[in-house]
C-alpha cells in the first residue's frame, strides 16, 4: 500500500515540475517564423502553439522530408484569425514523450515551408542535422502538403481567451522563459505539499 501512494505522488511530483513551452506562430507583425523555432524540453513538458494572423498552421514532419507530413505525426489544423491585437482563441498543444527524439515541425500554409517558418523541439546536440539544415531543405521544396487526417491530432486543440501581450517578448522575455518561471513556482509549490504527503505514508 505504501508502495502504490509512493507511485502516486512521485508521478503527482513529475507532473508539477512540467513545463509548457509556448510558441508563437507568426507574429503580431506578420512575420513567417515560429518564435521561438527551438525549443528544449523534458519529457512530460508541452509545448504550446499560439497562432497570429492570418491563417497558421503546425504539422511534425521528418528531417529528411521538410515541407511533407510524417506518419503518425502531430497536427494543429488551420487556425484563421484576423485580430491583429491578439492570438487566435484557440491553442494547440503537444505533449513530449521522447526527450531523446528531434521533433521537426512546419507550417503548411501556401509556401510559408519553403520561406523559412520550420522549427524543431529538442534538436541533436551534434552532427548534421540542424535548424539550419532542415531551413535549406525545407526552401528548395517541391510542394508545403497539408495532412489529411483530423486537425488537433497527435495533441489537443483547444479554445482560449487569447493574449494581448506580444510573442516576441519585449515587456516581460520571452514566452518560454515566462512560462517556465511560472512553472518552477507552481512546481515548488506542489512540492513543498506533496513532500509532507510523502513523510505521512512513509510512517
Amino acid at each position: 500500500m505504501h508502495f502504490t501512494t509512493v507511485f502516486a505522488a512521485t508521478a503527482l511530483v513529475s507532473s508539477a515540475f512540467a513545463a509548457d513551452h509556448k510558441v508563437a506562430v507568426g507574429t503580431q507583425k506578420g512575420e513567417l517564423v515560429f518564435k521561438p523555432d527551438t525549443i528544449t524540453a523534458a519529457q512530460g513538458d508541452t509545448v504550446s502553439f499560439h497562432f497570429w494572423p492570418k491563417n497558421h498552421s503546425v504539422a511534425q514532419a521528418a528531417f529528411n522530408s521538410p515541407c511533407a507530413p510524417m506518419n503518425n505525426g502531430f497536427w494543429s489544423g488551420f487556425v484563421p484569425t484576423t485580430d491583429t491585437q491578439n492570438t487566435a482563441n484557440w491553442t494547440y498543444t503537444y505533449e513530449v514523450t521522447n526527450a531523446s527524439a528531434p521533433i521537426w515541425f512546419y507550417c503548411t500554409q501556401g509556401k510559408h515551408c519553403q520561406e523559412g517558418m520550420v522549427g524543431v523541439i529538442n534538436p541533436p546536440s551534434s552532427g548534421a542535422r540542424t535548424l539550419a539544415a532542415f531551413k535549406n531543405a525545407s526552401a528548395s521544396a517541391s510542394t508545403n502538403v497539408s495532412p489529411t487526417v483530423k486537425a488537433g491530432t497527435g495533441g489537443n486543440l483547444t479554445q482560449s481567451s487569447g493574449s494581448s501581450s506580444s510573442p516576441s517578448g519585449t515587456a516581460s522575455g520571452s514566452p518560454a522563459s515566462a512560462t517556465g518561471a511560472a512553472s518552477q513556482m507552481s512546481g515548488s509549490i506542489a512540492f513543498a505539499g506533496l513532500a509532507g504527503a510523502f513523510a505521512y505514508f512513509l510512517m
